[in-house]
C-alpha cells in the first residue's frame, strides 16, 4: 500500500511540470521494487547498529614506525665505507680472508644503495666555490690546470635524494704563477738649466764736440810792437747729429772686462796758433 502511494505522489509531482521537463518511470516491476526497499531498510538498520557499539571495539590504527636517524645512518654508511676502502688499498697483498671480507662489505653497500643510501666519493671530479663540498685543505701540484679534489676525506651521502652528510675533501690546484719582478721607476728628466740673463749693452760715451771762440784767436791790444799775425783759421768741425752707438757683444763670463776699460779717452785740445804767438811775444 505504501509502495502505490509513493507512486502516485511521484506522478503528480511530475505533473507540476511541462510535458517535455517530465522524468517518466522507472520501468521496474513490483517485486524487484519490493526487494530494493528491503535492502535499503537494511543497510540502514546495519548503519544505526554500527553507531551505538561500544569504542573499544572499534578497530585501532596500526602505530606509526620512528623515522630512522639520519646522523645514524650517515656514520653507520661512512664506517662501511672506510673498511671497504682499506682493503681496496691492499691489492694483491690482501689474503684471502681479507678478500672475503670485501665481498660482504660490497654486498652490504649494495644493500644499502638499493634501500635508496647512496654513498658518494669525490677523486678527480673539478672543485669550485660553487659546490656542496667542505675543502680541508689546498695543495699544489704542477701536473693539474685547474683545482681538482686529490682525496675523499669523508663521502657524501644521500638518503632518497636528500643530502645526508656533505663531504670532506682534499684539494689540488695549479701552482700560483711566479710574480713579475718589479719595475724601476722611470727616471724623471732634469730640468733644464736656465739661461743666463744677457748683460745689457752699455751705450758708448756721446762725443762733444769742441768749438774754439774767435776770442781766443785775436792778439790782445799792445800786446807787443811786432806785425800781427794773420789768424790761422780753427778746423771747422762738423755739428751734426751724433752717429748711432754700435752695441758692443756681450762679452762672455770669461771675457769680463772693467768698464772703465771700454771706456774712451777723454778729448784733448789741441793747441792753436794764437796760442805760440803769445809765448812767442811774451
Amino acid at each position: 500500500m505504501s509502495g502505490r502511494l509513493s507512486r502516485l505522489r511521484e506522478d503528480l509531482r511530475q505533473r507540476r511540470h511541462h510535458r517535455a521537463f517530465r522524468i517518466a518511470p522507472l520501468p521496474w516491476d513490483e517485486p524487484s521494487r519490493e526487494e530494493l526497499e528491503r535492502l535499503l531498510a537494511t543497510v540502514a538498520a546495519s548503519v544505526a547498529t554500527a553507531g551505538t557499539a561500544a569504542p573499544d571495539t572499534a578497530v585501532q590504527p596500526p602505530p606509526a614506525e620512528d623515522p630512522l636517524d639520519a646522523k645514524a645512518l650517515a656514520d653507520a654508511a661512512t664506517n662501511l665505507w672506510r673498511a671497504q676502502r682499506r682493503l681496496t688499498r691492499q691489492g694483491e697483498a690482501a689474503s684471502s680472508r681479507s678478500r672475503q671480507t670485501g665481498r660482504y662489505l660490497r654486498s652490504c653497500r649494495e644493500a644499502l644503495d638499493d634501500a635508496g643510501l647512496l654513498v658518494q666519493e669525490h677523486e678527480g671530479d673539478a672543485f669550485h666555490t660553487g659546490r656542496s663540498l667542505e675543502a680541508l685543505t689546498f695543495q699544489e701540484d704542477a701536473s693539474l690546470t685547474a683545482e681538482t679534489v686529490l682525496e675523499t676525506i669523508r663521502p657524501t651521502i644521500y638518503l632518497h635524494g636528500r643530502r645526508i652528510q656533505m663531504g670532506q675533501v682534499i684539494v689540488g690546484c695549479p701552482p700560483a704563477p711566479a710574480p713579475a719582478p718589479a719595475l724601476a721607476p722611470a727616471l724623471a728628466p732634469a730640468p733644464a738649466p736656465e739661461p743666463e740673463p744677457e748683460p745689457a749693452p752699455e751705450p758708448a760715451p756721446e762725443v762733444t764736440p769742441v768749438s774754439v771762440s774767435a776770442s781766443a784767436s785775436e792778439p790782445e791790444p799792445g800786446a807787443g810792437s811786432g806785425p800781427a799775425r794773420a789768424p790761422v783759421p780753427a778746423p771747422a768741425v762738423e755739428s751734426g747729429p751724433a752717429p748711432a752707438p754700435v752695441p758692443a757683444p756681450a762679452p762672455g763670463p770669461e771675457d769680463a772686462v772693467p768698464a772703465s776699460a771700454h771706456a774712451p779717452a777723454p778729448a784733448r785740445e789741441t793747441p792753436c796758433s794764437s796760442d805760440h804767438e803769445r809765448t812767442d811775444h811774451a
